[in-house]
């Protein structure tokens, strides 16, 4: 599971990216004067959904391979938010879309933190602090 856990590291790392620089499209939109970021913020907003489908596939992938059950249900609620995310910017309710937009970037945030702090398989927490890994007999050996 420690390929599995790097592309997970990667891949919400760049969910976090896209997500903030989502943020920043829409930020520059609102002031009105910047069409041209509406096209790149609409652009930018079908990476972010392509992104959370690829992370929940990941997710499954690692779930099934004995990972925690956050690893695949929180992608999924990602891409929900984000259909309905995108959704509320197509209908044009700007108040929503703002709301729920930051609302969903917290959650990614939350995601990508998790993914980091995540430990492969068959490493405990204090193991990978001390740089030791446990063994039937109750000692450790030095990695």
């Amino acid at each position: 599971m420690a390929v599995q856990t790097k592309q997970l590291r990667i891949l919400s790392t760049l969910l976090l990216a896209f997500a903030v620089g989502q943020a920043g499209l829409g930020s520059g939109f609102l002031d009105e004067g910047s069409r041209g970021l509406l096209v790149a913020h609409t652009t930018n907003a079908f990476a972010v959904v392509v992104l959370s489908v690829l992370a929940a596939v990941f997710g499954l992938t690692s779930r099934r391979a004995g990972g925690p059950g956050w690893i695949f249900f929180l992608p999924v609620a990602l891409v929900i938010a984000s259909v309905v995310q995108l959704s509320l910017g197509f209908a044009g309710i700007r108040g929503g879309h703002v709301f729920f937009g930051v609302l969903y970037l917290c959650a990614v945030t939350t995601y990508c933190s998790y993914t980091w702090r995540l430990l492969p398989s068959g490493t405990s927490a204090s193991s990978a602090t001390t740089g030791t890994q446990s063994t039937a007999g109750g000692g450790s050996t030095a990695r």
